[in-house]
């Protein structure tokens, strides 16, 4: 348990702040309860599906041994000066029980830590790949269920109840026997039981269908009904006390001649015995699955790389570039602004900087910008304004919001310069609101990945106008390898970006599909990469992408949000024209399974996850 200012505890002393990790002793307060004894730990799988606020831990409570989310501000180390206070004795009985448990637990942690474990699944976290594993084992049960159904001549079986409910429900057995496990069969209308609680055949009408028909209808059923967690009557239920099963279920040690008072010889008693031990095979084969596909692997979030102001560029080293003697300023230092401004400080340009989380300003103070509290500061002390942030909605806010760029009223002798990447309705609207403020305008589209921003080997696609162009020439000169000016119609530059994206996104989701592939058939991708090293379809890009897929690192060099986001942009411009795009709509689909399965930060060739599953 470490100090740390970003987390606070509620009352006490309000200058201390802890972080908690997993195994640490805590008092926790529940609303309704006295603070009490617990732990902090991993979540179980029934905890990981419920909705909760921000800032909870899961606790485990000690005396009671359950879990439950609890905020950060209602949880207190265990040792400290308010243990004494806590732990009066004057308390109620389970809360002595509680302060008895979490002592026993410091003397010895075994017996908590394994109830703990099953709770939580720790011993069987489903790994990437245990889920082939599990797919596959899924498919062959089905297809035992199929044959099996079609050796039982179509026999429909209903599982009704699971011990949870039968224990839940011990006490109403005699008033209704539907709430414990019970097992019934479709049966031809002459075979009747004589028992008073055996279940009415169905009639013959419903299995006078042709032999094609039953087996559809048995798959079908058989699919839907058949559960992983319930206990078959035919398995061993010898640990349930017979008032559990109901007058209906068969006990575990009944004999074919007494089952439900039919006869050894009886076809009916035959088919059930089958019955039994069809789902008894089921459930030992496929409980473990159903539990396994639950506990998916935790997605970590990728680690934010901090900037390193040291690290130099050889190829930006090489480049003979005199600074201009304007002065830039620069709105947004996320993944490209960082990199681009640390590259214009490196090359001798003046610079003044704004970014949302002021944080994130002083590397680049300690190195010699000037940074400003608002945007609207920042125009004021700069001759060209760049503005490189996330999504067109940031970049309109950044010009027309409050003490956004536009707050200043006179922009003579200013320009400014949008390098986020927009759909060209958003940067007509903008260049249109700084033309009406005597300002220049110029759209300057990046293309590239975060490594290249580093290299100074971006691509620049410009357009507006020309002069403004000229004047950034020792700016473009330092991040990219090649800049075109696109012509004076603001929108020409976003158009073409948005559609090279289009191409890098449908060539990402073929390559990962490809790759999933040859997984499947075990063959190793990384003989695959070398191979495709050598075709004619090689590329810088995809040999790269492919690299990481095979590694899965998916370090982010152009997130995964930002090529969905392009996706979206280049699919809204194609239905303004009518324009037929299914195969960038599918990869659109990809990208968004991708993101819902947490990986909207990672690198766009986490795509390969998606595509394994």
């Amino acid at each position: 348990m470490s100090k740390n200012k970003k987390m606070s505890l509620s009352g006490g002393d309000t200058t201390e702040k802890f972080i908690y990790k997993p195994k640490d002793l805590i008092w926790a307060k529940m609303k309704g309860f006295t603070p009490w004894p617990g732990m902090i730990v991993e979540p179980p799988l029934d905890l990981l599906t419920q909705q909760r606020r921000a800032n909870t831990k899961c606790v485990f409570f000690f005396g009671s041994r359950n879990f439950a989310w609890i905020e950060e501000n209602n949880i207190k180390p265990f040792e400290g000066p308010w243990k004494e206070e806590l732990a009066k004795v004057s308390k109620p009985a389970a809360f002595r029980h509680a302060m008895a448990d979490i002592d026993k637990y410091i003397d010895d942690p075994a017996e908590v830590d394994d109830q703990i474990n099953e709770s939580c699944g720790v011993p069987n976290h489903a790994t990437e790949a245990d889920f082939d594993k599990i797919r596959d084992a899924v498919d062959s049960d089905e297809n035992a269920v199929d044959a099996d159904a079609d050796a039982n001549n179509g026999v429909v079986v209903h599982v009704v109840g699971s011990p949870d409910v039968s224990e839940a429900v011990e006490g109403e057995n005699n008033a209704d026997s539907s709430a414990s496990p019970t097992v019934t069969a479709a049966t031809p209308a002459t075979a009747k039981s004589p028992a008073k609680r055996t279940p009415k055949a169905k009639p013959v009408s419903a299995v006078s269908a042709t032999k094609a028909a039953k087996a559809s209808t048995t798959k079908s059923a058989q699919k839907r009904r058949i559960s992983a967690h319930q206990t078959p009557t035919g398995a061993n239920t010898s640990g349930l006390p017979n008032a559990k099963r109901g007058k209906r279920v068969v006990s575990g040690g009944a004999t074919p001649g007494n089952f439900d008072g039919a006869s050894s010889s009886s076809p009916t008693a035959r088919r059930r015995v089958e019955v039994d031990d069809l789902l008894a095979s089921l459930a030992a084969k496929r409980a473990p699955n159903a539990i396994a596909l639950l506990d998916r692997p935790v997605v970590t979030r990728p680690e934010t790389q901090a900037i390193d102001m040291n690290s130099r560029s050889n190829t930006l080293a090489d480049r003979d570039i005199v600074p201009s003697e304007l002065t830039f300023g620069f709105l947004g230092l996320g993944m490209m602004g960082s990199t681009i401004v640390k590259d214009l400080i490196y090359t001798g340009h003046k610079v003044v900087v704004w970014n949302r989380t002021i944080d994130k300003c002083q590397p680049f103070v300690e190195a010699g910008a000037e940074v400003k509290d608002t945007p609207m500061d920042v125009v004021e002390a700069a001759d060209i304004i760049f503005c490189c942030v996330s999504d067109p909605k940031g970049a309109k806010d950044l010009v027309f919001g409050n003490c956004g760029v536009l707050q200043l009223k006179d922009l003579r002798n200013k320009a400014y310069v949008e390098m986020s990447t927009v759909d060209p309705d958003t940067s007509l609207d903008i260049g249109e609101g700084i033309k009406q403020c005597n300002g220049r305008y110029l759209e300057a589209q990046i293309h590239g990945s975060r490594q290249e921003a580093a290299d100074g080997m971006l691509i620049i696609l410009a357009g507006g106008d020309r002069t403004v162009f000229e004047e950034c020439h020792s700016c473009f000169k330092t991040i990219a390898k090649n800049t075109f000016f696109l012509g004076t119609d603001v929108g020409n530059a976003c158009k073409v970006n948005l559609i090279l994206q289009t191409i890098q996104a449908v060539s990402l989701v073929g390559l990962a599909e490809a790759l999933a592939l040859a997984d499947r058939f075990s063959i190793s991708l990384n003989d695959i990469i070398d191979i495709f090293d050598l075709t004619s379809m090689k590329s810088p890009l995809l040999l790269a992408k492919g690299k990481e897929m095979a590694k899965g690192d998916f370090n982010p060099q152009q997130p995964l949000s930002h090529m969905q986001r392009d996706l979206r942009l280049v699919l809204n411009m194609a239905e303004n024209l009518d324009q037929s795009m299914p195969v960038t709509s599918i990869t659109n689909e990809v990208f968004k399974h991708t993101k819902r399965l947490g990986y909207s930060e990672h690198d766009s060739s986490a795509v390969f996850v998606r595509s394994r599953f």
